[in-house]
């Protein structure tokens, strides 16, 4: 074997080894999966989230699409999604020192429920006697303002993409090619929507109008949680709220936001809304585990994206060009 290669498995077992040996002392149970409730969630480190000096604004920074990530990393080391999210927000609920929450968004939206999940845990965190803002970074589209909308007060750049208040599903219609190319396919399904997004046929009028049944549905809760969180009636909303998307200044203009500024402005909004004399301690919310751990669960995560799933080439290639139902700014 080459003295290269060997090199570096000797290396890959001693950065597994140290790996598993961290996560065991920071984890009491490695059985826990993405799919757990709230309580059956890895707790966070002692002290990881108990001392804030008081006066503090906690910091959460959301900078990818919402949604559940799945389970990777099987030591559940690593997640940057919806349920690592929550736990930070819960960390700080009931911490007296931490007066108020900034969400720093910059994010095109994701998944429905997951967006719904956030929404309420911010919620919550209101209901707990924090205050709660939004500042908005390059983008808070679809389900990023959708949450938006649970906080007490939203500050976007002037050139921030805010909006993108609607829901898509989208398939590809393969049919034309697989005719040119001379390719079929064979299915066997328990019902007849089960394919119903499929590339490999048509669409047909009874499945279109089942979808856009889903479709506006979930548009309507979307629409609700805007109308709810602003100040902006729905006559007024209704004919914004077909998917397009503003500049920060625009949706001022609009009342989908309430002001102007930096991160540095939306601080100080934060701070006087909670009541902060002075200036405020500005404290990120520390992560659910210490950083050496994360930064090897992370390794080990893009490690397994590189796994191939025993699957045809023609599955992969159906399931690329079709999506669940999202709160997602479709650029």
């Amino acid at each position: 074997m080459d003295s290269r290669l060997t090199g570096r498995i000797v290396i890959a077992l001693l950065i597994l080894s140290l790996f598993v040996g961290f996560a065991i002392l920071a984890k009491p149970s490695l059985a826990s999966d993405g799919g757990s409730s709230r309580a059956e969630r890895p707790a966070l480190l002692p002290g990881a989230s108990a001392q804030y000096p008081p006066d503090t604004v906690a910091v959460l920074e959301i900078f990818d699409a919402i949604g559940f990530s799945g389970n990777d990393d099987p030591l559940n080391l690593s997640r940057e999604d919806v349920l690592s999210w929550i736990d930070r927000l819960e960390s700080v609920e009931d911490n007296p020192n931490v007066r108020a929450v900034l969400i720093r968004v910059n994010s095109p939206g994701g998944t429905i429920a997951a967006t719904q999940e956030l929404y309420g845990e911010i919620q919550r965190l209101k209901a707990k006697g924090k205050k709660v803002t939004v500042a908005m970074e390059d983008i808070a589209a679809s389900g990023a303002y959708y949450i938006s909308c649970a906080a007490d007060r939203i500050i976007a750049n002037p050139g921030t993409l805010v909006g993108s208040i609607g829901v898509i599903i989208s398939s590809m219609d393969l049919t034309g090619l697989m005719q040119k190319v001379g390719l079929g396919y064979n299915v066997i399904k328990s019902g007849t929507n089960k394919d119903i997004l499929s590339g490999y046929r048509k669409m047909t009028g009874e499945e279109r109008a089942l979808l856009e049944s889903v479709v506006m549905d979930s548009y309507d809760q979307f629409f609700g949680a805007v109308t709810n969180g602003r100040p902006i009636t729905a006559a007024d909303l209704r004919p914004i709220a077909d998917g397009r998307v503003f500049t920060g200044r625009q949706a001022l203009k609009l009342g989908l936001v309430d002001e102007l500024g930096d991160f540095e402005h939306a601080v100080d909004v934060t701070a006087k809304l909670a009541g902060i004399p002075g200036k405020p301690n500005v404290e990120n919310i520390h992560e659910p585990r210490m950083p050496l751990l994360r930064y090897l669960a992370s390794s080990v995560s893009g490690l397994g994206h590189q796994r191939l799933e025993v699957k045809t080439a023609a599955d992969r290639m159906f399931a690329r060009f079709s999506s669940p139902v999202l709160y997602l700014f479709a650029n």
